[in-house]
């Protein structure tokens, strides 16, 4: 084990000047990044793979996926801003871009009516596009007839997530057989186990005051109070200007995911406010699942999804059949896994809360239809086993060094991932 840690330590430092990834100015360059979470998933910015070293071939892939775009969680961002918008149009409070942007919640909403968090077309087309470039990127294993285990959150935006990617693999490729399931009986290690009890972090505490305050100066209502009301002191006694423009935010962020109705709110903010947000939201998000240092280590929930990966691709590696196991869950469970593993984009965290998003950011982790792949390949009369890690379809590393990069000896990443767990 020592040896191991020989290798990890320097490969840490790497991975963690490696995280310094977002500025805010790159971040403004793309207004649908920040909408954070909502981010309709970009595609890769790698076309080309790093060839595998010679004489090693794909015979197993462990894909695990968020849903595709959907539909905003909850129509009550919908219904409570038209709310305040018309009941300021009834008393002639409204200006003219009040009035404009009342029409685009209400033309928006007649979409969403009762598709709350549901999947999007837009959605739909991203896992078939993504199941497209895996049979194009590895045809050596999926032209031929093999096995696919595919598993779903019971969560009806997943489950049709999978059918999409499925059938998109079926129809490249008729001998494959496909097994699909959404069961109860699975979540806990499709989805991980929420209802694990963890020891609160030491600086916990701090963490949830600083995101508060954070969290108080992204929701300063006053600039957009002016935009929508002709008299901001008059409508004061029924709209919540903090309210409305989180709601408005949730809205506008989520309208991306719907490209076909051609809404956009974005210009409603600025691009100061859009960052604050944002970064409130990023926070939010790492604090949730303790990728902060002292942290409450909320990614442990997750631990049992990261435990079925290993063993099922354990259980691949010991055999001789080519496979390909898909999981298609949750954004709350890709951000934690990517953590667990040890992908570069989720490490690097600071205790600097207002400059943390440098380090990680979680548009670039967990945008709709996010997801992680592993890779592993096998060389004829040779027992070692390589794999590499796809960050939402683009090459990614682990703190562990290797000597065929971007690949990795399966051996090494497990005993990494054995210390780092057995403290």
């Amino acid at each position: 084990m020592k040896r191991i840690i020989y290798l990890v330590l320097p490969a840490i430092l790497i991975c963690t000047a490696a995280g310094a990834q977002t500025t805010k100015k790159e971040l403004l360059q793309d207004l649908g990044k920040t909408g954070a979470s909502y981010y309709a998933y970009p595609g890769p910015r790698q076309a080309v793979l790093t060839p595998a070293p010679e004489g090693y071939k794909p015979f197993y892939i462990s894909h695990y996926g968020r849903h595709g775009s959907r539909y905003v969680s909850d129509n009550k961002y919908y219904t409570r801003a038209i709310a305040v918008l018309d009941s300021a149009a009834r008393l002639g409070l409204l200006t003219e871009r009040g009035g404009e942007v009342l029409a685009i919640l209400r033309t928006g909403y007649a979409d969403a009516f009762n598709r709350d968090g549901d999947l999007t077309d837009l959605g739909a087309r991203q896992h078939r596009e993504i199941a497209h470039r895996m049979y194009e990127r590895f045809p050596e294993l999926l032209s031929q007839p093999l096995k696919v285990d595919a598993k779903s959150s019971t969560t009806r935006r997943c489950m049709i997530s999978m059918f999409n990617f499925c059938g998109e693999l079926q129809g490249l490729n008729p001998w494959l057989e496909i097994k699909m399931d959404a069961s109860s009986r699975d979540m806990h290690y499709v989805v991980g186990n929420s209802d694990i009890h963890l020891p609160k972090g030491p600086r916990q505490d701090v963490y949830e005051r600083q995101a508060s305050a954070l969290g108080d100066k992204a929701g300063d209502s006053r600039r957009l109070m002016k935009t929508l009301f002709t008299d901001p002191g008059k409508v004061a006694g029924f709209v919540k200007g903090r309210d409305l423009m989180y709601n408005l935010y949730k809205v506008a962020s989520d309208l991306q995911n719907v490209p076909e109705l051609n809404l956009s709110l974005m210009d409603l903010f600025t691009r100061d406010e859009l960052f604050a947000y944002w970064m409130d939201g990023n926070l939010d998000w790492l604090l949730d699942y303790g990728m902060l240092p002292g942290s409450t280590p909320g990614y442990l929930k997750r631990k049992e999804v990261m435990d079925s990966i290993v063993s099922y691709a354990d259980r691949f590696v010991a055999g001789d059949r080519p496979a390909v196991s898909l999981r298609f869950s949750h954004d709350s469970a890709v951000l934690p896994l990517a953590y667990l593993l040890g992908l570069k984009e989720a490490m690097g965290a600071t205790e600097d809360v207002e400059n943390v998003y440098k380090r990680v950011s979680i548009d670039k982790i967990i945008p709709m239809g996010a997801n992680i792949q592993l890779v592993f390949y096998k060389k004829d009369g040779s027992d070692d086993v390589l794999v590499k890690f796809l960050l939402n379809e683009n090459e990614t590393s682990v703190p562990v060094r290797t000597d065929c990069a971007p690949y990795y000896h399966w051996t090494d990443v497990k005993a990494y991932w054995e210390e780092r767990y057995s403290q």
